[in-house]
């Protein structure tokens, strides 16, 4: 039996990683014998523990290294709050990962987020593990990250990347390049998604209202810098131009929460936008909409454009870096220059006026592409191309 560890310590639950990381292990237990594979998620400081239930379900073993109240008790947004919970993450986990990584022998141990730790570990201690690092987007290669990443890269099995942009980004440094290959996220789980997409979720009667008209665009993720909201904002009042008739629906939180709603109600748009905080059912959101809206300055993939596509549902993204062209090419959707006002409004302006043909035909279009990025398919990638277990 192969034992596979995953390493993905994160400071806010709202993120598509652990989505990624639940379903990775778990499509491993579900689609191959059940003797074949034992897979374990080490839970850090306890930021694990929403997730203990759904965990369970899928078979997958959770290790906590720390019985920690502290870390859930403190707000972790903004820059330095989250540098704090890095570095509290990392010196926290210090001597409890080596002790276990020594006592379990993990076969394999995947590791996704804050991976400083592990590659230092791994840097100076000779583990019996092989060690899979995940690198999504182009990581400012500071001084300390160059030289931590030479010493570790020996003792590295396999770099994936969750798309082909970011394998050529990284395969710009020669020292990296033998060990890349792509590896495309589980984003799909489709027996998961048909359970809940029909079902309705408890929302305002003025947002359900608005569902009913399907007169709306929709937006999904944190209310942050990479999601580009307040620039988004800003275009708003010339969209409307466009069709007065348009809402405008976000789902998420953020630190830019705030100054967004303040900034909505200067430029006299705030009735026409609605924000739900989270949900756990975005298929409802999304087979109603008009269009998903993603302004981001990067992503890698962009999860919220494969389930938009599997939905039905138009996407309408900037060519950021590192996934939306990648997965709505040339046929599939709607892309517009990043943080470009006049490209985003052109493009929505292109979108209303669009042929319902023409529409329909990209729909179809995204839907094909969307297979690579099934739970089935990351299973079958994962256990062949990068563990090498072939039958």
């Amino acid at each position: 039996m192969n034992k596979i560890f995953y390493w993905s310590p994160f400071t806010t639950s709202k993120i598509a990683t652990v989505k990624a990381v639940i379903n990775s292990a778990g499509s491993l237990n579900k689609f191959f014998n059940k003797n074949h594979f034992k897979t374990t998620i080490i839970d850090a400081v306890n930021e694990w523990k929403d997730f203990e239930d759904e965990i369970k379900e899928k078979k997958i073993e959770l290790i906590h290294l720390n019985k920690d109240s502290f870390f859930n008790s403190f707000k972790k947004d903004g820059f330095l709050r989250s540098r704090f919970a890095y570095f509290y993450i990392f010196f926290k986990s210090f001597f409890p990962l080596i002790k276990i990584l020594q006592e379990k022998k993990p076969d394999y141990l995947i590791i996704h987020l804050i991976t400083s730790l592990p590659l230092f570990l791994f840097t100076f201690i000779n583990f019996q593990s092989k060690l899979i690092l995940r690198i999504s987007g182009l990581p400012k290669m500071t001084f300390f990250r160059t030289l931590l990443w030479k010493l570790a890269v020996k003792n590295i099995y396999k770099i994936t990347c969750p798309t082909h942009a970011t394998y050529e980004n990284l395969s710009k440094f020669e020292f990296l390049k033998e060990k890349l290959c792509v590896l495309n996220d589980p984003i799909l789980n489709i027996n998961e998604i048909q359970k809940i997409k029909n079902k309705e979720v408890v929302i305002s009667e003025n947002i359900k209202q608005i569902i009913l008209k399907k007169k709306y665009f929709l937006s999904i993720g944190r209310f942050t810098k990479q999601k580009n909201y307040l620039y988004y904002l800003d275009c708003i009042p010339e969209i409307l131009k466009l069709d007065k008739e348009l809402y405008f629906l976000f789902i998420g939180e953020g630190e830019d929460k705030k100054k967004f709603l303040e900034i909505s109600k200067k430029l006299n748009v705030s009735e026409r936008i609605f924000i739900i905080d989270h949900t756990k059912n975005v298929h409802y959101f999304m087979k109603n909409a008009n269009a998903l809206v993603l302004p981001s300055l990067w992503e890698d993939p962009g999860f919220v454009l494969v389930e938009a596509g599997y939905n039905g549902c138009q996407v309408i993204s900037s060519n950021c870096p590192n996934g939306p062209s990648e997965i709505v090419g040339d046929d599939g959707g709607y892309l517009f220059e990043s943080n470009s006002k006049s490209s985003l409004v052109q493009t929505i302006s292109f979108f209303l006026k669009d042929t319902e043909k023409s529409k329909l035909s990209k729909k179809i279009n995204l839907k094909k592409r969307l297979k690579k990025f099934t739970s089935f398919y990351h299973a079958i990638n994962l256990k062949n191309k990068i563990l090498n277990l072939k039958e």
